[in-house]
């Protein structure tokens, strides 16, 4: 009889166990992320020598709720509740740039970067400057994921609220003989100040038991930039992740 209340208490306890396991887990996934520049003009002009390095390794971890199982066979999802760390990585950009339009038309005169023509009014660029940017993406998401289950694979699609974190800083340095900045070789560090933003964040996996592809998109808003309104260069990132759950 105690043998068979022990077994007894040990199953309870095993499928305790399972189903809080199922309830309850961990994720974490690597990949890449891909992030989307400013519009033209900012950091970075296309009519001018630029260079882009936006494609970087990234990564995932959290927590991952399933909220309400999914009934094979039913058109009504389950649903899990994601709480997961995202870093996109760091990017860097280099590119040449005239002075902006408006430096001319305060003035009266026509010239300036037109980013509609990659060129200059009546072919006045003005003073040059090379821009050497670099910054980063890290945050917090918190999402719903409505599923489907067919055998052992997972259908999901992915929504929600972010807190993302950029970092920015963009050295200019003067490279005509003389500009508004200054002599030749004279340098403006530009820096956006590090601060909680809120954002929101899509995706879509596909899973097969433990092991999931996982795409998402963060749309980072530029709000209150900083004090000095100066913007990270990004407004958004792809994230592609190979990741796993237990």
């Amino acid at each position: 009889m105690k043998q068979y209340i022990a077994t007894t208490v040990a199953a309870m306890a095993l499928a305790s166990s399972a189903q809080a396991e199922s309830f309850f887990q961990i994720e974490a996934g690597i990949g890449m992320a891909s992030f989307t520049t400013l519009q033209d003009g900012m950091y970075f002009q296309k009519g001018f020598s630029h260079h882009f390095d936006l494609h970087v390794p990234a990564g995932r971890v959290g927590i991952v709720m399933n909220a309400i199982d999914y009934r094979q066979g039913s058109v009504i999802p389950g649903l899990r509740i994601h709480a997961d760390y995202m870093n996109f990585g760091s990017v860097h950009m280099t590119s040449d740039a005239a002075q902006d339009a408006e430096d001319f038309t305060s003035q009266g005169q026509t010239g300036g970067y037109d980013a509609a023509t990659k060129g200059c009014y009546d072919n006045n660029c003005g003073a040059i400057r090379k821009f050497d940017s670099s910054g980063g993406l890290q945050l917090l998401a918190f999402t719903l994921e409505p599923y489907w289950q067919k055998g052992a694979w997972t259908f999901g699609v992915e929504f929600g609220p972010t807190l993302f974190r950029s970092t920015w800083t963009s050295t200019a340095t003067v490279v005509s003989a003389t500009s508004p900045w200054g002599p030749k070789g004279s340098v403006e560090v530009l820096q956006h100040e590090p601060h909680i933003q809120l954002g929101t964040i899509i995706g879509a996996s596909i899973g097969y038991k433990a092991f999931s592809l996982r795409y998402n998109y963060v749309f980072c808003p530029l709000g209150s930039s900083t004090g000095k309104n100066v913007p990270a260069g990004f407004k958004g990132a792809h994230m592609l992740t190979l990741g796993y759950v237990w």
